[in-house]
């Protein structure tokens, strides 16, 4: 049984009965004998509206939520009533007309015996009940065969127009959930729009404070010294500013760097090099040592541990002062790439955070899938160390 009966299908429903009716009552008022004021004749007329009242009623509310006993009931009662209207022995002429939209009804929302019961039924109340002394049994096969011909023409028109009002009804339910889903979609474009704008703006605050922000610690140490060293030691307090220029054009080649990787892959020196030139120019009393062989690394896990050596040479300078520090870039493993940076200064009181530095750097670090640890070593000094897959 059909679960929803849209407004159309309503419309075209009542339309369809009422001109059933119409026609009817049009050719037994024009009929030989009919005489339109009798009783018998009202109570055609009663009988008719009660058809029509009933059928468009079932349209409107039983076939879309009755009880499956009730849409029992109503097809048993219209045959009734079909049957009634037979043995008032009305001017038959029209009558098979009622038949018409109670088997496209029944087609809708009945089983196939059911509907082959109900098309039966009619046939033998149209040709077999009538009693008509003028009728020979040809004349009622003929009779039954015009009206099997119509009927059966009734049912495939119904099941075409029924297969195109739920074509209907799904398109516009496939119509509303695509417009859903679009909304959704677009709901989920901004929102990723929005996070990879701030991952952006996250990465590139990383690079300035682990590049620039190196290279500014190290510029700052250095003029640092040459003022202390200026009235006694002017010589080496040019050699500390030729170092701080030295140093700031190696900022200015590393925003260079950052900026055209923003743009364009370019070539650059090996891992290994990059970092023997970081130490070299940090000023510290620092080494490097590399362990295992060099192997090339993505560019983003290479870029993660350059950082990981500016962060580690920019805390020593910071927190331990006159500390030793050592960098070792450790191959041996052969899917994962190790860098450690040690000092022998006095470690750190607490959890070290390291500012923005260390933050930002376990963030870069995580973006690759790495791990970082950092804290006091258990001798004396402190320990950075990130891990990742290469």
């Amino acid at each position: 049984m059909s679960t929803s009966v849209d407004r159309s299908f309503f419309r075209i429903s009542c339309l369809v009965l009422l001109a059933a009716v119409g026609l009817t009552l049009g050719m037994a008022l024009t009929s030989d004998g009919f005489a339109p004021l009798s009783g018998r004749a009202l109570g055609y007329y009663g009988l008719l509206t009660v058809y029509a009242v009933g059928a468009c009623g079932a349209v409107a509310g039983l076939f879309g939520q009755g009880p499956r006993w009730a849409v029992w009931l109503y097809f048993l009662l219209q045959l009734t009533l079909f049957g009634t209207l037979v043995w008032l022995e009305i001017p038959l002429n029209g009558l098979w007309l009622l038949a018409m939209p109670i088997v496209s009804q029944a087609t809708i929302c009945l089983p196939w015996p059911a509907v082959v019961g109900i098309v039966i039924a009619y046939l033998g109340l149209n040709c077999v009940l009538p009693v008509n002394p003028g009728w020979s049994p040809d004349d009622r096969l003929r009779t039954g065969l015009s009206l099997l011909s119509g009927y059966v023409f009734v049912v495939g028109m119904t099941l075409i127009a029924d297969v195109a009002r739920k074509a209907k009804i799904r398109a516009e339910t496939l119509a509303a959930e695509l417009e859903e889903a679009n909304a959704r979609l677009r709901a989920t474009a901004a929102q990723t729009a929005e996070l990879a704008a701030a991952n952006e703006r996250n990465r590139i605050a990383r690079d300035i404070h682990d590049g620039l922000g190196h290279f500014l610690t190290v510029i700052t140490v250095q003029l640092q010294a040459a003022r202390a060293l200026l009235p006694a030691e002017p010589a080496r307090a040019a050699d500390a500013v030729t170092k701080a220029e030295e140093t700031s054009r190696a900022a200015l080649d590393d925003v260079r760097r950052s900026v055209g990787a923003l743009r364009a892959a370019q070539s650059r020196p090996a891992l290994d090099t990059a970092i023997a030139g970081v130490v070299q120019e940090s000023g510290l009393p620092a080494t490097f040592r590399l362990e295992g062989t060099l192997r090339t690394v993505p560019d983003a896990v290479e870029q993660t541990l350059f950082r990981a050596a500016q962060e580690g040479l920019t805390n020593v300078r910071k927190h331990a002062p006159g500390a030793r520090a050592e960098l070792v870039l450790d191959f041996h493993e052969p899917r994962r790439v190790r860098l450690v940076v040690t000092d022998d200064g006095a470690g750190t009181r607490g959890e070290a955070t390291g500012g923005f530095g260390l933050p930002g750097l376990r963030e870069r670090v995580a973006a690759v899938g790495g791990t970082l640890v950092a804290g006091n070593r258990a001798a004396r000094g402190f320990e950075l160390c990130v891990e990742v897959p290469a």
